[in-house]
């Protein structure tokens, strides 16, 4: 298998996106937001969308006059070494963000429906098994997550709908939540949670053209983005937020509260085979995405030699931190501290020079005219 990633179409491309966006809607991520900002945490997740939407709009302009995928523009404009450096920078988010869920997928699993398992065979089974999704290549994955999308979509809506008689949307007041200063560091780690949308651009070379991939960059971040922050409110009119800030695992949590009748209960444990999968998937994409770059950087042939190499360092480092609440200070800092400021600084770095070189050539037209 080499590291090329074949052909790439509309639908693919909007369930990739959709799919690598998804997974913080099954963790804890959710509840970080509304412990900081109140009866408001699904504000951050608008705002954190609209930044990223407009970093990932920069990016389509310069690709646009600039054939080829990010690594190459970017050398074009800034240089080899520029680039090597976002492509440092993109495999690290990529590899962290794989290392990371596979840990939180791995304890939620144990602690949701299989609490007597051992949690090295969990974490194995998760490691190994996006490894070998990998193998299947990028296109085989975009069809996989584009069977599992209406699903992810149908799902999540019909428990919004059975939770129905549960809301209370003076929950969602005051407006003004903990206070609109609070909004600033869920923000900045939504920014970070958001830096693995980039994979569809390092992919670019792999769509029909410029406007396949804004659709699916469109239509699949911005169905992922709805999603989770209509899951957010939900989640705030159902428990308010002193409660919400509690709970560790918000979409198991509202899916427990289902209740049709003595006969059909427990409806949470199909949900849980939702995560399992979209977890893998999400976690094999972000595995893929390191060794792409690594591929490309190093100019290798293929990465099927790099794949169990990769999975077992992964499993390995997921393994370090000694219990969940390092976890999510490690996942929290990686997003804040690592994602967020290089998801900003590299599009508007390349658009000042994209811009420089337009103003400059545009100079030297005038004169030669």
């Amino acid at each position: 298998m080499k590291y090329q990633s074949g052909r790439l179409g509309v639908a693919e491309g909007l369930a990739l996106a959709f799919v690598i966006t998804f997974p913080p809607i099954f963790l804890s991520t959710v509840t970080k937001s509304v412990e900081a900002a109140g009866s408001i945490g699904w504000v951050p997740g608008m705002i954190a969308a609209v930044i990223n939407s407009t970093l990932l709009y920069l990016y389509l302009r310069i690709l646009e006059q600039y054939p080829g995928d990010l690594l190459a523009v970017t050398q074009k404009l800034l240089g080899k070494f520029a680039a090597w450096l976002l492509g440092l920078f993109y495999f690290a988010v990529f590899f962290g963000l794989a290392t990371i869920w596979t840990r939180q997928f791995s304890e939620n699993t144990l602690l949701t429906s299989l609490p007597y398992a051992s949690f090295d065979i969990v974490i194995l089974w998760y490691g190994l098994g996006s490894a070998l999704l990998i193998y299947a290549g990028i296109e085989a994955l975009g069809r996989a997550a584009y069977v599992i999308m209406p699903f992810c979509i149908i799902g999540l809506l019909l428990v919004f709908a059975l939770l129905l008689p549960l809301y209370k949307p003076m929950y969602l007041l005051p407006w003004q939540g903990r206070g609109l200063e609070n909004l600033i560091t869920p923000v900045i780690n939504l920014v970070g949670a958001g830096a693995q949308i980039a994979l569809l651009l390092f992919l670019a070379p792999a769509f029909q053209t410029n406007k396949t991939l804004k659709c699916a960059l469109l239509f699949g971040y911005g169905s992922s983005v709805l999603m989770r922050v209509s899951s957010v409110a939900v989640f705030i009119m159902i428990f308010g937020a002193s409660v919400a800030s509690e709970k560790m695992l918000p979409f198991y949590e509202m899916a427990r509260l289902i209740y049709l009748n003595r006969y059909i209960q427990r409806l949470e444990a199909i949900f849980i085979l939702l995560w399992v999968i979209v977890g893998l998937l999400a976690i094999s994409l972000c595995l893929y995405g390191s060794l792409y770059l690594a591929a490309k950087l190093l100019k290798l042939p293929t990465i099927r030699p790099l794949i169990p190499v990769a999975a077992l360092v992964s499993i390995q480092l997921a393994m370090l931190p000694q219990d969940t609440e390092i976890v999510l200070k490690i996942e929290s800092d990686f997003f804040s501290w690592f994602c967020a400021p290089g998801t900003v600084f590299f599009p508007v770095a390349l658009l000042a020079v994209f811009l420089f070189k337009g103003r400059r050539r545009a100079c030297e037209n005038g004169k030669s005219g």
